[in-house]
């Protein structure tokens, strides 16, 4: 029975446990959150009791508050509105009362602490004390009432300055018991810095006996060693050591090492060369790339007529002014062009461009970044048509990652494609090119006045355009000394051949230069007929450029042969010595231009190529200079035997890097913006130059060449080259029908079906003819023989085939003639 009594009364007392500990919690968080609402209202109630004076009852309540707690009273409201936030946050069943009366009894010790170090107690009773600190705590001074009955029997029995001691311990136990904080964690929040502080100086000290330590180990070795040594092995040092690092450490540690690189001094820097690479604000670099684009300078035309006297120092200023030598002997002969014929420059926008060269950077950073790539911006250089960005990887980086990302930097910069110079010459560097929003047009009239033109002795000095950096680039034809230029239709060519042929009318007179011009399409140099620096008119039939090629040999051989009886080794000595001595005439140098050498190929090819050859390669001392230009840059125009004697090439914006490798031996034409953009590769250069080309108009031009011509518009060309060219071209153009005919009418009547068949092959071998033809051994052999001396197939090579000379395209061109 007494087991069954327990039994049945176990459960009555877990019901009516679990009456005891369920119902009680929910009730006490509502009555918690009631007292928090009601002691939140009261602390705004006396904040505003305390602050408003009022009249009537609030003035007896204010003056009231102030009397019993003195300046105390402007505490109170906030005390009771933190004891409001412990009841609405705290779940841990801390009794509300508590709280308050801890509040109240922290009031009345300031109160008294107040009063002991303010108040003089003089020899006043007990009661009439606290009856004068109530009325001056109505004027809001003192601890009031309850800091007066506390303060009074303290300062009595101790002093002042023990009953300060006591009253202020009895304030920090108070103020421990309101915030519930014990001595262990008030101990630990302050030692936590000292600890901090003490480990980050032994942190310190261990890395600079470290690094001392491994320097006193570095190899010596007995060779001279440059100054940037030591440098080069930094990264291997921090890498050789991992360091085990605590979590308690790692912010302290990243603090220290961003100051080290934010200040860039520590002591081992200190201690190795100052001139070590600092790195270099980010808007820094873009002030001196130029954050604006520039102005146009001011003009200001004078009005009125000019007198006789200024018109000419006008005119000695303007030629002056275009790099031209002023001469009164032969003042009279030629009139050099003054500048004024060319447009000035329109008045670009003036837009900042700072934004965009920091969002660009940025990007770049962050695009490489991603792709796990660590770079640095050390300098932009803004042109004016696109910005190179100079990027120094991290150590361990390698050149084709970034250039491999080329199409991902395009893609996040959102521009049309993007050109990677990896590295920079001589720069640890890597460019990238990317096009500019804002694009500047890069005048004639700029480059002309420049000083770098100005200052250009030798009169083939041709102005090309603007670098990226914004620098003019200026190009001595005689140095080149032959240039090709080629690029897709519409990329600049023809206005590239227009400034340089308007240059050399600036800088040059008709007796110290002259121009053979060969334009197969008629339409592009015709207008400079007239000009006297022109030898013969305008070449334009296919036939007679071989001819006028053929006539340039000839003049160069001519040369050759004077200069050999002067005993001199080129025209500028040949011309000293015509200066020393009378009866001997000054020889010019000679600029041979040829727009479009594709239609020559194709009207003559093994003539053109050889005269161009055998001027490439010899024509230099004598003074004779070739400027060629073609729109269809293939290797079977451009040959490999010219590119071998043109050293110097300028590649416009082409569709493919089979194209660029073609003019170049290397990429990078494929990624030009046209309009100009070239890459200038000039003869010794261990990489191209990207320039952007200056722009001159056909109105320009024609002003140019009307001033050039003079009044006297009947130009007398030279009767004798005229009829040398036509001649040669005669010549040619019977030679080539007697070649061309008789290489399919004459010798074995399968010789055509002998050639479409190794031209089909790609090689030819007597086997293959047999093969093919179904020929005999002995007619095979023959056939083979004919054509080598036709010039059609190499010669024998042993056991390999024989290669082939003639492609499908000059075959098919010599049938079609023939036919």
């Amino acid at each position: 029975m007494a087991v069954s009594k327990n039994k049945e009364r176990a459960p009555a007392g877990a019901r009516g446990g679990s009456r005891s500990r369920g119902k009680p919690p929910g009730k006490a968080g509502g009555n918690r959150q009631l007292w928090a609402v009601v002691l939140f209202a009261s602390a705004v109630f006396f904040l505003c009791v305390a602050l408003i004076k009022g009249s009537n009852i609030w003035s007896a309540l204010h003056n009231f508050m102030f009397g019993i707690f003195g300046v105390c009273a402007y505490i109170w409201p906030f005390l009771l509105g933190y004891v409001a936030i412990i009841c609405a946050l705290d779940h841990s069943g801390t009794k509300v009362g508590n709280k308050i009366w801890e509040s109240a009894l922290m009031l009345v010790f300031i109160g008294a602490a107040i009063d002991i170090f303010s108040q003089p107690k003089g020899s006043k009773g007990f009661f009439a004390y606290i009856s004068g600190q109530y009325s001056q705590g109505m004027v809001k001074n003192g601890g009031g009432f309850l800091g007066a009955v506390l303060g009074y029997p303290l300062g009595s029995l101790f002093g002042k300055t023990g009953a300060g001691i006591i009253i202020i311990l009895l304030i920090f136990v108070l103020l421990m018991f309101i915030t519930g904080t014990t001595l262990i964690a008030l101990f630990k929040t302050i030692w936590k810095p000292v600890k901090h502080i003490e480990k980050t100086a032994k942190r310190r000290q261990e890395r600079y006996a470290e690094e001392e330590a491994q320097q006193q180990r570095k190899p010596q070795f007995a060779i001279d060693l440059p100054t940037g040594y030591e440098n080069e092995f930094e990264p291997y040092k921090q890498e050789s050591k991992p360091e085990k690092i605590s979590d308690k450490q790692k912010h302290l540690i990243d603090a220290y090492r961003s100051e080290e690189i934010i200040t860039g001094r520590t002591k081992k820097s200190e201690s190795k060369k100052k001139n070590a690479p600092v790195d270099v604000p980010l808007d820094e670099i873009i002030s001196k790339a130029g954050t604006t684009l520039p102005d146009e300078v001011a003009y200001t035309p004078k009005k009125g007529k000019l007198s006789s006297s200024e018109q000419a120092a006008i005119a000695a200023e303007i030629r002056q002014t275009a790099g031209i030598r002023v001469d009164s002997a032969d003042a009279g002969a030629y009139r050099y062009p003054p500048v004024s014929l060319l447009d000035k420059p329109k008045k670009p926008s003036g837009a900042n461009v700072s934004e965009e060269l920091k969002s660009n950077a940025a990007r770049l950073v962050e695009t490489l970044r991603s792709f796990g790539v660590e770079t640095r911006i050390i300098d932009i250089s803004r042109g004016p048509a696109v910005t190179r960005y100079e990027l120094q990887p991290s150590a361990g980086v390698k050149i084709s990652k970034i250039t491999n990302l080329a199409d991902d930097i395009a893609l996040n910069l959102a521009t049309a494609g993007v050109r990677i110079e990896a590295p920079i010459p001589n720069k640890a560097a890597v460019g990238i090119e990317v096009p500019n929003k804002i694009t500047s047009v890069v005048n004639m009239r700029d480059l002309l006045e420049s000083s770098q033109f100005l200052a250009s002795k030798s009169r083939l000095s041709v102005a090309l355009g603007k670098d990226i950096a914004g620098n003019v680039t200026l190009a001595d034809i005689a140095k080149m000394p032959h240039v090709l230029i080629a690029g897709a239709t519409g990329s600049g060519k023809s206005v590239c051949i227009n400034s340089i042929i308007i240059s050399l009318l600036y800088k040059a007179s008709p007796e110290e230069v002259k121009l053979l011009m060969i334009d197969p399409k008629v339409v592009e140099l015709g207008i400079y007929n007239g000009i006297p620096h022109l030898l013969v008119p305008v070449v334009t039939d296919p036939r007679k450029a071989a001819g006028a090629l053929g006539w340039a040999v000839t003049e160069m051989l001519k040369r050759y042969k004077l200069f050999a009886d002067a005993n001199v080794r080129d025209l500028k000595a040949y011309n000293r010595l015509c200066e020393r001595k009378d009866g001997m005439e000054k020889l010019p140098e000679i600029v041979i231009i040829i727009d479009e050498l594709a239609d020559l190929m194709m009207a003559a090819p093994n003539e053109v190529e050889d005269s161009i050859c055998r001027l490439a390669q010899m024509a230099r001392a004598a003074g004779m200079h070739l400027v060629i230009a073609t729109q269809r840059p293939s290797v079977d125009v451009i040959t490999g035997i010219i590119k071998a004697n043109i050293p110097s090439r300028i590649a416009f914006a082409v569709s493919s890097q089979v194209d660029s490798r073609t003019i170049l031996d290397m990429g990078g034409a494929d990624k030009l913006l046209g309009k100009g953009d070239m890459l200038f590769s000039p003869v010794g250069s261990a990489k191209p130059v990207r320039v952007q080309g200056c722009f001159v108009s056909d109105k320009e031009v024609e002003s140019v060449v009307e001033f050039v011509k003079g009044r006297e518009q009947r130009q007398q060309y030279d009767e004798e080259i005229m009829e040398e060219i036509e001649k040669q071209a005669v010549a040619e153009k019977g030679a080539k029908r007697g070649a061309g005919a008789d290489e399919t009418d004459t010798g074995d009547e399968m010789l055509p079906q002998a050639v479409e068949c190794v031209v089909e092959a790609g090689q030819a071998s007597t086997s293959l003819l047999q093969r093919k033809l179904k020929l005999g051994y002995a007619r095979a052999a023959r056939i083979m023989d004919e054509m080598e001396q036709r010039g059609i197939i190499g010669p024998f090579e042993g056991a390999k085939p024989r290669q082939v000379l003639l492609s499908r395209q000059q075959w098919l061109e010599m049938r079609a003639r023939n036919d």
